[in-house]
């Protein structure tokens, strides 16, 4: 297992630095994103979810849309959330680049985060005292941490399973780190009040059902080509806006809301994804390494 998740880890690493240098102003979103979920196909792996484009106080969960006409704006903060998997083994890994100075210490203060609790992590170490560690660093910075986004446990074709790493010292979280485990870390910081709510706009998908008398090709379809990852219609041509806003409505497919800062503060994002190894973690997606 340790063995492919390096190997995905490596293809995340490089996907994300691709994704860097063509996140330049007035890049067209669209491009951005089938050019990075390409470049996974081509390292023979595939995209464990649609590439993530959040911009300024959008937080998450934003992949560019058929025929999107969004672009890389000239001054802002740019998050690329990338996840590939092989055989099921996922990495998933951010970076955020800062177009325009002012804006470099969220950047700086993510990454540091980032850097604190990969410290911090290793086997006994319990959730709620890595995001002690981050959130620490994150009001040294002046700003906050998003309180309701968390890392997250990755199992085999399970993006998320169940326990959380939160970017706070939230006690709930009292798992202890353990050999074996895969967990995604992903400090979110912002110069709002820290907090996300649901935005109007869906644009990233996955399947809730199996079976359904109506609508059992949609099922067949996205199963055969994603299982239970999520997916952007952009994938399937084949299902129009329509068919994908009946399997929404009859319980088919779960839409994941793209999630906006609530006080529209902008918002940085790092992320890496580790093992835990006997006595240590190891960081699959090096993204420390990036900037």
């Amino acid at each position: 297992m340790l063995r492919t998740l390096r190997q995905v880890g490596d293809v995340v690493h490089k996907s994300l630095k691709y994704a860097m240098d063509l996140a330049q102003p007035d890049m067209p979103v669209l491009e951005l994103c089938e050019k990075v979920e390409a470049f996974i196909r081509s390292s023979d792996a595939k995209p464990a979810f649609p590439v993530n484009v959040s911009i300024n106080e959008v937080a998450a969960h934003y992949t560019a849309k058929r025929g999107d006409q969004l672009r890389i704006p000239r001054s802002g903060l740019v998050k690329i959330d990338v996840g590939a998997q092989r055989d099921g083994y996922i990495v998933d890994a951010a970076v955020t680049v800062a177009l325009g100075s002012v804006f470099v210490n969220l950047q700086k203060a993510a990454r540091a985060a980032l850097e604190a609790a990969l410290n911090t992590a290793r086997p006994g170490v319990k959730a709620w005292q890595i995001g002690d560690s981050v959130e620490k660093v994150i009001k040294n910075f002046g700003f906050n941490p998003v309180y309701n986004l968390t890392g997250h446990k990755i199992e085999r074709f399970i993006l998320h399973a169940g326990y959380v790493i939160p970017n706070y010292p939230d006690k709930s979280a009292s798992q202890a780190l353990a050999p074996g485990d895969v967990y995604a870390i992903e400090p979110f910081v912002t110069n709002g009040e820290g907090y996300v709510a649901d935005g109007r706009e869906v644009t990233i998908y996955r399947l809730l059902r199996m079976r359904h008398k109506n609508l059992q090709h949609v099922i067949d379809l996205v199963s055969a080509e994603v299982g239970p990852l999520p997916f952007t219609p952009r994938w399937f041509p084949q299902l129009d806006d329509s068919t994908i806003a009946t399997a929404l409505k009859a319980g088919v497919l779960h839409g994941y809301e793209v999630l906006v800062e609530r006080s529209r503060g902008f918002v940085a994002q790092f992320e890496d994804t580790v093992y835990v190894g006997e006595g240590e973690v190891v960081p699959l997606a090096r993204t420390l390494e990036l900037l």
